[in-house]
């Protein structure tokens, strides 16, 4: 284990490094991009505690021995010192719902217990198989930490999993907060297992730098916006909490995705990514005030490359103000590049090393996958593990640590650096680092390119500061749209403002600091399409899931059971406010576009003659139109047409057999989402319904394909889409030429 000497500030350039808003270079080799303002960050979630006015009341506190640690630290000299840095070991608490306390609070009860680490020099709880009910909150508290927690959790918390972790921080003392709506009952907590994090190493000490190997990058103000962009990273994994060093990694879109890059051999599973917690700000001040920093808590696991110990995180917490993203490199700098490093030594408060990269060799073993580093001015310790190293002339990350024999002991000792350019361009990098992910609704990021929306249930949904969401919804006349929006506001403080049109004012504002939105809004006038707005006020990025209901009142004909009568000729129409029908459409009717058919309308052809009828929209309809006539509502498709051969538009016609008199039920829509006016035409032609062949003539070979097709629809004459004795008595009484 190296040890963690910090020296004092060598610079005459001291600055101060707490910026007001957020900052980020573009990624990619093409140079660091400008340095755009961005807003603060959100205020804090308040506690149970705090939300009820309860700080005036102490919860019993459940009292945990000590552990004797000598023999940690003892076998943590006998483990593979490529690891990352063993600094606490869990334990199970033996809580029960009598160990805590019940007290009444508005609209429910508050249930509450500190658990206090005698002797530990850090802390975290964990808890498993949470399972809260509908409006029940739970808070794990670090109360004697500045910031006391990363979010209320609902459900089975931020992941679904039902794991759940409090701040990692320099404390002794953790709490529990259950809050219980009034009208349910809690005879058992709701969670399955606790734990405590007994921290036996102290990785949270901000100290003035007084050492002889290490150095303050509070005092070398080029290097301000790594800084910015460096934490410390805690992490658990089995049974155990480990550090290492991260930073913040831009796209080469820029879109403020809140990607990490680290090592490997730090985080390569979704299930130690999802116990992350990442310390920003974390350092000592070259002069004024030192920092503790900000945590943002839990990570997704993007992608993760063991050949050149690269791994790329997604940050699902809030951002805190003032980071940054730093650049990176598709390519391997050559040797005697001059490099930096900012990383976080055994935990400690954040460090600056200066080198020079130089020929490989063994350092992290055999291959050309690592980058080395001799070290002129500062070194590494565990810890470090994860930290970039930059090219001095671009500031780019061209790799994260892995190994290395640097130590205070050993200040000329080198580090071998895993090679970002070689996940890039091998481990699928790439694609990831190119633009954050997005939804499949995309690209709806302005009212004019606004997503039309049906309702019914969205999930997977993303929102960005740089690329905000639009839907268009249309309400009927005096109809209510509803909507409920969930998502974890920790993550960002999602908003929504709903609109008549683009442009002007909102009807409609709902921006709370919730993790859940609901809206209601009644159109006042005739039916007309409304545009929502889902946007962040505070953060970079969220998840979101919703729920719309859209009670259209619908036109007469919208349904089969109550079509429009039609003859021969033209009928004007206009799908904006029809709604979607139920009877689905064969796969014989699949055109290459599918087999949807939405917001559509039906009419009743009773046909005037024996012969071939005709439906057509066919370069009279203003969207892409699909056709679909049936013979009774229950009955299957007899004629279908999407995109007819020669009509304009994308529009439709479809030809069948009719006799005088019967009854044919058309269906006009669209493939899509696309609603709008148009002119359906109807026609019947005389001709000779028994001709199944088309020679003019109903003779034996009709007969033949008559009685080929006995028992199906596939020869109906009569209209009843079954082929029997009648069909054939209509054959029989046509026989001979066609008139």
């Amino acid at each position: 284990m190296k040890p963690a000497i910090l020296v004092p500030c060598v610079s005459a350039i001291c600055c101060s490094f707490m910026l007001a808003n957020f900052v980020h270079a573009d990624g990619g080799a093409d140079g660091n991009g400008p340095l755009p303002q961005f807003p603060t960050a959100k205020p804090a979630e308040p506690t149970l505690t705090e939300r009820f006015g309860l700080g005036f009341i102490p919860p019993p506190q459940m009292i945990l021995p000590v552990i004797d640690t000598q023999g940690y630290i003892n076998e943590d000299g006998t483990l593979d010192q490529s690891q990352p840095v063993r600094f606490s070991i869990e334990r199970s608490v033996d809580l029960s719902l009598d160990d805590g306390q019940w007290l009444d609070v508005p609209g429910g009860r508050l249930w509450r217990v500190d658990i206090a680490m005698t002797g530990a020099l850090n802390s975290r709880l964990h808890i498993s198989g949470l399972s809260l009910a509908d409006g029940q909150e739970l808070g794990l508290i670090t109360p004697d930490l500045e910031q006391s927690m990363n979010g209320l959790l609902r459900g089975k918390g931020d992941f679904g999993t039902g794991e759940a972790f409090s701040i990692c921080g320099p404390t002794t003392r953790a709490r529990i907060e259950w809050f219980v709506p009034s009208g349910q009952r809690a005879k058992q907590l709701p969670f399955t297992e606790v734990v405590d994090a007994y921290g036996y190493r102290d990785v949270f000490g901000l100290f003035d730098f007084g050492g002889t190997c290490s150095y303050n990058p509070a005092c070398y103000s080029a290097w301000l916006n790594e800084s910015n962009a460096t934490c410390k990273m805690t992490f658990t994994q089995s049974g155990a909490g480990y550090l290492c060093s991260a930073q913040l990694i831009a796209t080469t879109a820029a879109d403020e995705t809140p990607y990490i890059a680290t090592a490997y051999h730090c985080i390569s599973t979704q299930t130690v990514a999802s116990t992350a917690q990442f310390i920003f700000f974390f350092r000592s001040a070259c002069t004024g005030t030192n920092s503790a920093g900000t945590t943002v808590a839990g990570a997704d696991l993007v992608s993760a490359y063991s050949t050149s110990d690269s791994t790329l995180l997604m940050i699902r917490g809030a951002l805190p103000a003032g980071v940054y993203w730093v650049g990176w490199s598709s390519a391997n700098p050559a040797n005697n590049t001059a490099s930096t490093c900012l990383h976080h030594p055994s935990g400690t408060a954040q460090a600056i090393s200066f080198g020079t990269k130089i020929a490989a060799n063994s350092y992290c073993g055999t291959g050309s996958n690592w980058s080395q580093i001799s070290w002129t001015t500062g070194i590494t310790e565990g810890g470090s593990s994860g930290s970039a190293i930059y090219d001095n002339s671009t500031h780019k990350l061209y790799g994260t640590l892995t190994c290395g024999s640097s130590a205070c002991s050993n200040p000329t000792g080198g580090d071998g650096y895993g090679r970002w350019d070689v996940a890039v361009n091998s481990g699928g990098f790439a694609a990831k680092l190119a633009v954050g992910a997005d939804d499949t609704l995309e690209q709806n990021d302005t009212c004019a390119t606004a997503w039309p929306l049906a309702a019914g249930t969205y999930s997977g949904l993303v929102v960005k500061r740089l690329d905000e969401d639009w839907y268009a919804i249309t309400v009927g006349a005096g109809a209510t749209l509803t909507g409920t929006f969930t998502y974890t506001h920790a993550n960002g403080d999602i908003d929504l403002e709903l609109y008549s049109s683009c442009g002007g004012t909102p009807v409609l504002i709902r921006n709370g600091n919730v993790n859940n939105e609901t809206l209601s809004y009644v159109n006042p006038g005739a039916t007309a399409v409304f545009y929502l707005r889902v946007f962040l006020a505070t953060d970079t990025r969220n998840e979101y899931s919703m729920v719309i209901s859209v009670p259209i009142t619908g036109p007469s004909n919208d349904d089969c059971s109550t079509p429009t009568a039609i003859g021969n000729g033209g009928i004007a129409f206009n799908t904006a406010t029809a709604t979607n029908s139920t009877p689905s459409l064969p796969t014989s009717c699949d055109e290459g576009f599918g087999i949807a058919i939405n917001n559509d309308l039906w009419y009743a052809y009773t046909a005037p003659c024996t012969g071939t009828a005709t439906a057509s929209t066919c370069g009279a309809a203003t969207f892409d139109t699909r056709i679909a006539v049936y013979s009774s509502c229950a009955s299957s498709v007899i004629a279908c047409s999407d995109n007819a051969s020669g009509c304009a538009g994308s529009t439709s016609q479809a030809s069948w057999p009719v006799t005088a008199g019967s009854v044919s039920y058309i269906r006009v829509g669209s493939t899509t989402t696309a609603t709008g006016t148009g002119t359906l035409t109807l026609s019947c032609m005389l001709g000779c319904i028994a001709d199944r062949n088309g020679d003019r003539s109903v003779d034996g070979a009709d007969l033949a394909a008559l009685l080929g097709g006995w028992a199906t629809p596939d020869q109906d004459l009569n209209g009843d889409s079954y082929t029997d004795g009648a069909d054939l008595a209509v054959m029989l009484g046509a026989w001979g030429a066609c008139p």
